[in-house]
């Protein structure tokens, strides 16, 4: 990391108060799967159009996430099969900071991902009273019904343009945890692009990913992670996906 770390270091400072008027919690996401040196490149073309957000003068921050699901698994295959609307429910720790959040993502068949969340203060794999309420008024589910399957652990940077109305996080060193076994793929970065609808798709963020020839890519960490541990084999609409990953790790296949 020690390469990204000097490339983070030409990028100008914003805080998370300034992040706040980017927040983006109704807007378009697009993802990327990148190999660790193009998202090299990437940073290095973006340092003078984009701020990095800092906190206490850190600039990568550790995540920590846990989804949970039915019994059978029913937001995994509504992602896997490629339903247009689909949802998940996790509570995420920021671990610098301690803070947690119980979250609920929706995703429309317009494209729009709908990001709704509260505060949690309970175990990370535990849904609260509060949370259940919360979850309950929201999308009519009972929390009863969910069970935690995956830790998902990683480090992230995030660029934001405050003009642009636009968020570009970059993920690595993803871990995916289960009770019974836990995977750390290699060399392999997520890339997520987040901007509000009204935003022009043509940005120099995604310039400069299409430059160094990474392209869009419907992919989810919780549906990964549940392939990479073995929870599910039925994954054909990721295949290409792991392919991928096998030809970018420097480490042997990653699947």
């Amino acid at each position: 990391m020690n390469r990204v770390n000097e490339i983070l270091s030409k990028f100008a400072p914003v805080s998370l108060n300034e992040m706040d008027s980017v927040a983006l919690m109704n807007r378009v996401d697009t993802k990327f799967l990148a190999s660790k040196s193009a998202v090299e490149s990437v940073l290095e073309e973006l340092s003078s159009s984009y701020r990095l957000l800092e906190i206490n003068e850190e600039r990568f921050f550790e995540y920590r996430t846990v989804y949970f699901d039915t019994e059978k698994q029913d937001f995994l295959y509504e992602h896997l099969r490629g339903n247009p609307n689909r949802v998940k429910v996790r509570i995420r720790q920021y671990v610098g900071s301690g803070k947690q959040f119980f979250e609920i993502k929706e995703k429309t068949n317009k494209g729009n991902t709908i990001k709704s969340r509260i505060p949690s203060e309970e175990k990370l794999n535990t849904i609260g009273e509060g949370q259940a309420a919360f979850l309950k008024a929201e999308t009519s589910m009972d929390s009863s019904s969910l069970k935690p399957c995956i830790e998902v652990d990683f480090y992230r940077c995030t660029l934001v343009g405050l003009e642009t109305q636009e968020r570009i996080t970059f993920d690595f060193r993803l871990t995916f945890v289960s009770e019974e076994v836990q995977k750390q793929p290699h060399d392999f970065v997520i890339v997520e692009h987040k901007r509000a609808a009204q935003v022009h798709s043509k940005t120099p963020a995604l310039a400069s990913l299409k430059r160094n020839h990474i392209h869009p890519t419907s992919l989810s960490k919780y549906c990964l992670g549940m392939i990479l541990i073995d929870k599910t084999d039925k994954y054909n609409r990721y295949k290409p996906k792991l392919l991928k990953l096998n030809k970018i790790s420097t480490h042997g296949n990653i699947w």
